[in-house]
């Protein structure tokens, strides 16, 4: 075996594992997951993957200009997505860990040990978390156009689809818990339901953020042309905040 498919074999494994925790939270929770849910992570990434290779012959010119200058294709690294521009930032990498817990270990932990209708209600958005965990992988080799679209596309319908609605119900679950404890004198569960409406609401605000500030402004950017569409240099990776405001402040103070 080649280090290449070596390599190619470890990339997919989280895939794999993606991919079985969700079957998981199907046969557990499928009554509260829609067709949407199921469907269009699925049929988005078959939509993404024909489209690659229809219109963009499998984007063979620039797997053909990598071999031809000798550059090793880094799919983790300098050719991931925001053609590595990120990858290596302290910034970014608390934005993505904060993602991880806010998105995925945290709803996790709401699934497997808060009350079974909380669990029902947080697994729609946790499927499209690993739909989107599953889709970038298997996209990285795809033409920059396609590519791009994956985490604009899945976070939309993440955000007006199932996290809006957990976000929601959230409170709606919220406002009976407390109703019922307070007909009953009792206060059971009241931290799992207060839980369950601040990380839902965490949810929403964040791919909020991700899908209106850091995918267009910060990202999105990264993929035009530079010459026919010159941006200038930020200074922070995650705030769309150009570096020659920081300049011409400092240069305001030293006149």
């Amino acid at each position: 075996m080649t280090k290449q498919q070596s390599n190619g074999l470890a990339s997919q494994l989280p895939s794999l594992v993606f991919i079985s925790l969700g079957y998981f939270l199907i046969s557990h929770y499928g009554d509260a997951v829609t067709q949407s849910d199921l469907l269009f992570p699925v049929g988005f990434l078959a939509y993404i993957l024909l489209a690659n290779i229809i219109c963009f012959d499998s984007n063979k010119l620039y797997h053909a200009k990598l071999k031809k200058n000798n550059i090793e294709f880094e799919p983790m690294g300098k050719h991931s997505l925001g053609k590595g521009t990120f990858i290596t930032e302290t910034s970014f990498l608390i934005y993505f860990g904060v993602a991880k817990v806010t998105s995925f270990l945290a709803p996790l932990l709401l699934i497997f040990a808060g009350p079974s209708e909380i669990a029902a209600s947080v697994t729609p958005s946790v499927l499209q978390v690993i739909g989107q965990a599953v889709a970038e992988p298997a996209t990285a080799t795809i033409h920059d156009v396609p590519k791009i679209l994956v985490p604009f596309v899945l976070q939309v319908h993440r955000f007006f689809g199932p996290c809006l609605v957990w976000a929601l119900d959230s409170w709606i679950k919220y406002n009976t818990n407390n109703n019922n404890n307070n007909n009953t004198g009792g206060g059971k569960n009241n931290h799992w339901y207060t839980f369950n409406l601040l990380l839902a609401w965490a949810n929403l605000v964040f791919t909020a953020w991700n899908l209106f500030v850091f995918l267009p402004l910060r990202v999105l950017p990264l993929y035009f042309d530079k010459e026919d569409s010159p941006t200038v240099e930020f200074a922070y990776t995650l705030l769309p905040l150009p570096k020659k405001n920081k300049i011409s402040s400092k240069k305001q103070h030293t006149m």
